[in-house]
């Protein structure tokens, strides 16, 4: 992580976010020796009824179509989440859609999920021949339909299958019911194998009473793990769309906050994955203590380069050495 930090990091931080992020799929497809711990002795963990090799995961949003499966789970992840896969190909929104705020470790995005679509992901999921962590995706989509399609199509090749609440066309300040949204999607996907997770939507988990709802309604349909983060929208002139949501270690206390609500309500219930602003052994245990099973990061893997998993879990697990394979 020192290279990274020195030499990698100055560079490619002298590229636009978006062309950073672009060169850093191609490093990724050319097979390089890509390759850390990531199994640590002691540190194994279960969310959503599946082994996880250690509580640190790489978040949906960095491998979107599933295409870097098998470099990414040799990073020192316990597990790795492809997507959000989108039901048909889009563009997304205007460029830029990333911005940096190196001072405090974080970045705004507007992607605007982007997507080569499902058609897309699945060729590349069936492709992977040798991973060595769990594999989950995040689908998306507008309609319960189209949730519960995606679920159905990828369920075969991942361990496990996290929704994104959509609603399209939302107004500035406005809400969707995304509790009648997931019980039209569950109410589609009866005797699903693999396990379902919901991804929180912002809003809801910053909301006392539209997360207990949400949570009442994954407890009753069976849904095996909530994702709770602790994005925010935010005004950013430099972003094609003028504004954005913000991640990165500038989120960590309201997303840790949002966990500890989520836990509180859950009462065990449902298992918690936290997200938001996680750089350290301590962040991870601070959310542990909070309530979450594990966390996934993704402005920590930009910022702190490809080994920061493999160092995250060697402070976990000082005694498990340098981990095995």
């Amino acid at each position: 992580m020192a290279l990274y930090r020195a030499v990698l990091r100055p560079l490619l931080f002298r590229l636009s976010p978006d062309r950073s992020h672009a060169l850093a799929h191609a490093a990724l497809r050319w097979g390089l020796p890509w390759r850390l711990v990531s199994a640590f002795p002691g540190l194994e963990t279960r969310f959503a009824g599946v082994t996880l090799r250690n509580p640190v995961g790489l978040a949906a949003g960095f491998d979107k179509d599933g295409e870097l499966v098998e470099a990414l789970s040799g990073l020192g992840f316990g597990f790795v989440t492809v997507g959000s896969i989108m039901p048909v190909p889009r563009a997304g929104n205007p460029f830029p859609r990333l911005v940096r705020y190196p001072a405090t470790r974080s970045m705004a995005d507007s992607m605007g999920l982007p997507s080569k679509g499902r058609d897309h992901a699945l060729a590349c999921l069936k492709r992977v021949r040798h991973r060595r962590v769990p594999l989950f995706a995040n689908v998306g989509g507008f309609t319960a339909e189209e949730i519960a399609d995606s679920f159905r199509a990828v369920e075969p090749y991942v361990d496990g299958v996290e929704m994104n609440l959509l609603c399209p066309n939302l107004p500035p300040g406005g809400t969707f019911d995304e509790v009648k949204l997931l019980r039209e999607v569950l109410a589609r996907l009866e005797g699903r194998r693999k396990p379902a997770i919901v991804r929180v939507p912002n809003p809801t988990a910053q909301s006392e009473e539209r997360l207990a709802a949400l949570i009442e309604q994954c407890v009753e349909g069976g849904v095996a793990g909530i994702k709770v983060g602790g994005g925010r929208p935010v005004k950013e002139a430099a972003l094609g769309t003028g504004q954005g949501t913000l991640h990165g270690r500038a989120i960590f206390d309201a997303a840790l906050e949002n966990v500890a609500r989520a836990a509180r309500l859950a009462r065990g219930r449902l298992d918690i994955k936290g997200n938001g602003g996680v750089f350290s052994a301590e962040d991870v245990q601070a959310m542990q203590r909070a309530g979450a099973c594990c966390v996934d990061l993704y402005s920590a893997f930009i910022y702190e380069g490809w080994s920061v998993a493999a160092t995250i879990n060697r402070a976990l697990a000082p005694r498990s050495g340098s981990g095995t394979e």
